[in-house]
């Protein structure tokens, strides 16, 4: 196709270059670009405004500003809804936002999300690895964080479920579209300050397999919203300690928990995500919500299979 030679009329014709270029951004993997790096652009843009209007750093990060920080995430992602909705001429079901069952998949995925994090904690407890000095009820605090969970699983759920994996499913089939959204949602996370290159790999799979597969099986983003809810309020605000993103806010959990043991199976201090332990326990929930996904019968082969031959 590059090497052919472009006809003289494409260039004459202002009628077929428009509908060449509508067709290009038709393409799924074009929109899928423009509206990821959007999403991200506007993003940190509002987040570096934000910070710098009401003087937030590491020093300040209290639950509320990390709120002020989520709270343009969530601008973010419905800037680009919208964006989208407009695009695609799509409904908001179609992308990936439906308003039926959208209250019990949010909430079964937060119960699923908080329940990988109590088995991975209860396994630490068990070895003597997680203890607990003390437990205090700050509802302030645990609803300033909620609050915070909830925008940063919308706005991330969005950019990497409904954008990065839904459009380029479309285009290459739902196993590469998972792998490519899997490793662009690790890849976010390399900026933070306890990530380390273990924290990549747990994001990218254990992540990436349990919000891809809550996605796939519900063809929903409610479900992997309310996994990722689950995921780090539990993490964080329940149990204690400190999750790659969340990890420098100044918060009062539940329980004021204390991680000491090999870090090869309970990650880098401050970094579960790059621990074995919630790595396969992660890793097990996502490949059993991709096998429901699969007998559900909602996995696009890609386009090369989809072709058939005429006789």
């Amino acid at each position: 196709m590059f090497g052919r030679k472009i006809a003289p009329e494409y260039w004459a014709n202002p009628n077929l270059r428009s509908s060449v270029m509508r067709n290009v951004l038709r393409h799924p993997l074009v929109q899928a670009f423009v509206l990821l790096i959007g999403v991200l652009a506007i993003f940190f843009i509002l987040q570096a405004a934000v910070a710098a209007a009401f003087r937030i750093g590491p020093d300040n990060l209290t639950p509320a500003n990390g709120l002020l920080l989520g709270l343009t995430g969530a601008v973010a992602a419905l800037a680009t809804v919208a964006l989208a909705r407009r695009w695609e001429g799509a409904s908001m079901a179609g992308l990936g936002l439906p308003s039926r069952h959208a209250v019990p998949h949010l909430f079964a995925g937060i119960a699923v999300g908080g329940a990988i994090q109590a088995v991975a904690f209860g396994i630490m407890a068990a070895e003597g690895w997680y203890t607990v000095s003390t437990a205090t009820v700050d509802l302030g605090s645990l609803t300033l964080m909620a609050l915070t969970a909830l925008c940063v699983g919308f706005w991330e759920e969005w950019a990497f479920r409904g954008v990065a994996l839904r459009l380029p499913e479309q285009a290459v089939g739902t196993w590469w579209a998972l792998v490519i959204s899997s490793l662009l949602f690790g890849l976010l996370h390399a900026p933070n300050g306890n990530a380390s290159p273990m924290t990549l790999v747990g994001i990218a799979v254990a992540g990436g397999l349990v919000l891809g597969g809550g996605f796939l099986l519900t063809r929903s983003l409610w479900l992997p919203i309310g996994l990722h809810i689950g995921w780090n309020f539990v993490q964080n605000s329940v149990f204690g300690t400190s999750s790659s993103g969340a990890g420098t806010i100044k918060e009062t959990p539940l329980l004021r928990g204390h991680v000491n043991g090999p870090e090869l199976w309970v990650g880098h201090p401050g970094d579960l995500e790059s621990g074995l332990i919630l790595i396969l326990v992660g890793t097990t929930t996502g490949l059993i919500l991709l096998a429901l996904a699969v007998r559900a019968g909602h996995i696009r082969p890609t386009r090369r299979k989809t072709r058939t031959t005429t006789v």
